[in-house]
């Protein structure tokens, strides 16, 4: 080749590589100190470590089952790991043009040569074997890195979905210890509304005594048959939430809308404990480790390699290519396979793009805009964490106020109990009194009942929002139940 020639060539690849667009200075994603965080957030890295089974913790094993059940069958979690599988496959494809290619082609046959064209005699006119075998070999040199890029993009991307599959695990794992916690919440409020239930019916009888004996009007049995009947309608709503809260478990287990016989009856009541801690602080980069947040990290990493690819597409593809193979259109049925029938090439084949009719722009153009995209995706996402972890802090704390209120109200109450209990047993007054001052105690312990279950449940959305971190101190021994 002449020394003009590849002068030549050199100019083209130099001219084509000039038009390529400089790569842009890519925004930097937000940052958490560079936010600005509620007293319950504090900076620093914390000493609890994410963990896979947190919830183990929480329940006992006929509720720890029950969760398996859900890991195993839930179709979101189908879904979550349908897409890692497919995200791997993407990335095996990927990777394939940085490896060579190998191809085995081949054909045999009978041709008849025509008498009106080219062919001369002897096989103008005449039949005979048309057989080839041919091996094409190719290798993509990838110079620019474009190939590589594409790769780590793909890598990116998987990490990206077994992130998300964490996520989706994650909320999974909440939904089911919350839906565990309402229905224990539901046996115990139940239980405390049938001893209501019980206490009115014995309040009943006796103003029927009294209303026989002239010492009483109708007007309280008549106000007694109301509350009666409010504490029914009231009965009858919560077991109507309880086979609700039953149907919902059995769905996130996968299960239809009943669980199996087995579990049914999974120690629930086990699950509620009223000395449940409100955490005072967290550390914010918890939540920067959450599986949904540094989902949105690897997007933008793989947003960034998607620029880097279509800049790339700039620039020519040269692979190495060659071939080898046997060709015979005459002789018997192997005479392509005969060293003489033989032929080989080999020598770089090159791809330059020149005219695309903006093709090439717009792809380097969607690349930069999809990142600002994740950009943007991955801001939402860091703030509605830390708002998340925010308003669980906020719940909590205020639950912990109301807390208070009950326990002391609860106590006042208890006395109140107490001295009525003494006055009926010293003969000082009738059972009517001691019965009346029952009522609001269990409406307190009722209220009391409803406040722990909705805290417990704000404490598990915590701990998974937190990437799966029970908190130290917060969540009560298992000795320390609701009776």
């Amino acid at each position: 080749m002449r020394v003009w020639q590849i002068a030549a060539y050199v100019l083209v690849l130099a001219a084509v590589a000039g038009c390529a667009p400089k790569m842009p200075q890519l925004a930097a994603p937000t940052k958490l100190q560079d936010l600005q965080l509620s007293k319950g957030l504090v900076q620093g890295q914390g000493e609890t470590p994410a963990n896979t089974d947190w919830w183990r913790a929480l329940l006992d094993a006929q509720q720890r089952e029950i969760l398996r059940l859900a890991l195993r069958n839930n179709p979101d979690l189908e879904e979550a790991e349908a897409r890692v599988q497919l995200a791997a496959a993407q990335l095996r494809g990927a990777g394939a043009k940085l490896v060579p290619q190998a191809d085995l082609a081949g054909h045999i046959g009978v041709s008849r040569w025509t008498q009106n064209q080219f062919y001369l005699p002897p096989y103008a006119g005449e039949s005979s074997w048309n057989n080839a075998l041919k091996l094409d070999f190719s290798y993509h040199l990838d110079l620019w890195g474009k190939e590589r890029e594409r790769v780590r993009e793909a890598r990116l991307h998987l990490l990206m979905m077994q992130q998300k599959q964490r996520a989706a695990t994650l909320v999974l794992e909440a939904a089911v210890v919350q839906q565990l916690l309402a229905i224990a919440g539901n046996d115990a409020v139940l239980a405390q509304l049938y001893d209501e239930q019980q206490i009115l019916q014995q309040i009943e009888s006796i103003e029927e005594q009294r209303q026989q004996h002239g010492l009483s009007n109708s007007l309280a049995a008549l106000e007694n048959a109301a509350r009666l009947s409010r504490l029914q309608r009231e009965i009858e709503a919560e077991e109507a939430q309880q086979e609700q809260n039953r149907e919902a478990l059995a769905v996130l287990c996968g299960q239809g809308t009943r669980l199996p016989a087995t579990l049914r009856n999974a120690g629930r009541r086990s699950l509620l404990r009223p000395y449940w801690q409100s955490p005072t602080q967290v550390p914010a980069a918890w939540v920067g480790e959450r599986p949904d947040v540094v989902a949105q990290r690897n997007a933008i990493e793989a947003a960034a390699a998607a620029i880097q690819v279509a800049r790339d597409a700039y620039y020519p593809n040269i692979n190495l290519v060659a071939f080898a193979g046997g060709l015979a259109a005459a002789g018997g049925l192997f005479t392509f396979l005969h060293p003489g029938s033989l032929q080989a090439g080999i020598g770089p084949a090159i791809n330059l793009p020149l005219f695309t009719g903006g093709r090439l722009r717009g792809n380097f153009d969607a690349s930069q805009a999809n990142y600002n995209v994740t950009l943007a995706q991955y801001r939402k996402t860091l703030l509605q964490a830390l708002q998340q972890v925010a308003g669980d802090l906020t719940t909590l704390q205020a639950a912990a106020q109301e807390r208070a209120s009950l326990q002391q109200r609860e106590v006042i109450l208890e006395h109140s109990v107490r001295l009525q209990q003494q006055r009926y047993q010293a003969g000082l007054s009738n059972a009517l009194p001691a019965l009346e001052v029952r009522v609001p105690l269990i409406e307190n312990q009722l209220e009391r009942l409803r406040l722990d279950t909705h805290a417990e449940q704000t404490l598990v959305a915590l701990y998974a929002a937190l990437g799966g971190r029970v908190v130290a101190q917060t969540w009560p021994e298992k000795s320390a139940v609701h009776g």
